[in-house]
């Protein structure tokens, strides 16, 4: 469905990917593309707007097979005769630091790709979606969002993908880039600014993701068993392990079983802050540092790589590269 006037005929076109969760929420079901932007006058002064439902689901029910089905999805609108100017996806925030990161790793184009979320949904009198998602359009129209990567804005913080993080599970202002220098930019009023654009990026091809790759944090008593169970089904696993990269010795033997049964092992910590390094065994072992990925993003790497290789030494030099070395 499409929205303009004779009046916007020179505005940037913006296409709205609505897939579900609380920014579309209300008590009678969810709300479509069409109908978020309905809600929303502002949008027709700042672009010609277009949409489409890609799904109408929690982000707790996305799926890696989903998440890389959106980022084709928005590869083939950007390949389009018709191409928008920039795409702005709806979605909702539980596992909104993870789509984000896997379509910034799988989006061709430079063209700006904004996700846009809310904390409240939109039965609730003071939602934050209806601002959200303007903001996000604001971004998208942007010609300094372009080669800026996939971007996320709420609470009117612009954050990479690459860096972005849920921090609390109500709060406003829940997603932060404490690792990342804090937000790439903001929204003042009606105007973006972004103040620099992520460098530290990667971009894969992968005609499939790997869905296998499980995530486990280690823990006081951790023994190693969890290690050895998701090696049963896994085809590799992401393992936050302490601090710099510490363990008993009883957790490095668990790794060692594993790496002989060709499970891809990556190592990050589990303060989801700072850079891994591996030890003289591990690096013995075949083990991979996560580098300053923290669990989930590295997750969401290995899902994308896996399609594309399984040697470790590649898989490494994407974290690295992901690292800025």
């Amino acid at each position: 469905m499409s929205f303009a006037s004779p009046a916007a005929a020179q505005l940037p076109s913006i296409r709205v990917v609505a897939t579900g969760g609380t920014i579309a929420g209300t008590g009678s079901g969810d709300l479509s593309a069409a109908d978020l932007v309905a809600r929303i006058p502002e949008l027709s002064k700042v672009a010609r707007i277009s949409t489409e439902d890609f799904s109408r689901i929690g982000s707790s029910s996305m799926t890696p097979e989903l998440q890389h089905r959106l980022a084709r999805r928005i590869n083939e609108l950007f390949a389009s005769p018709d191409a928008p100017a920039g795409i702005v996806i709806t979605h909702g925030t539980d596992s909104l630091e993870e789509t984000s990161f896997l379509l910034d790793l799988l989006i061709e184009s430079d063209r700006p790709v904004v996700f846009a979320a809310a904390q409240r949904p939109p039965s609730e009198p003071d939602s934050d979606g209806p601002r959200n998602l303007l903001n996000a359009v604001r971004v998208a129209a942007s010609p300094q969002a372009r080669g800026a990567g996939v971007l996320v804005t709420l609470n009117g913080e612009i954050h990479a993908a690459r860096d972005v993080r849920k921090t609390h599970a109500v709060s406003l202002d829940a997603f932060k880039s404490p690792d990342g220098g804090g937000p790439v930019g903001h929204i003042d009023g009606s105007h973006v600014v972004i103040g620099r654009k992520p460098l530290r990026r990667l971009t894969l091809r992968p005609q499939a993701v790997e869905p296998r790759v499980e995530l486990l944090t280690l823990t006081a008593g951790s023994d190693g068993r969890l290690i050895l169970a998701a090696a049963e089904f896994a085809q590799a696993i992401v393992l936050e392990v302490f601090g710099r990269g510490n363990m008993a010795p009883v957790i490095m033997q668990a790794v060692g079983k594993v790496r002989e049964k060709g499970v891809i092992v990556v190592f990050t910590t589990r303060t989801r802050g700072g850079r891994v390094e591996l030890s003289t065994e591990a690096n013995a072992a075949g083990v991979i540092s996560g580098e300053d990925l923290d669990g989930l993003k590295a997750r969401m790497l290995l899902v994308a790589a896996l399609g594309v290789t399984r040697d470790p030494k590649v898989l490494q030099s994407y974290f690295e590269r992901l690292a800025g070395r």
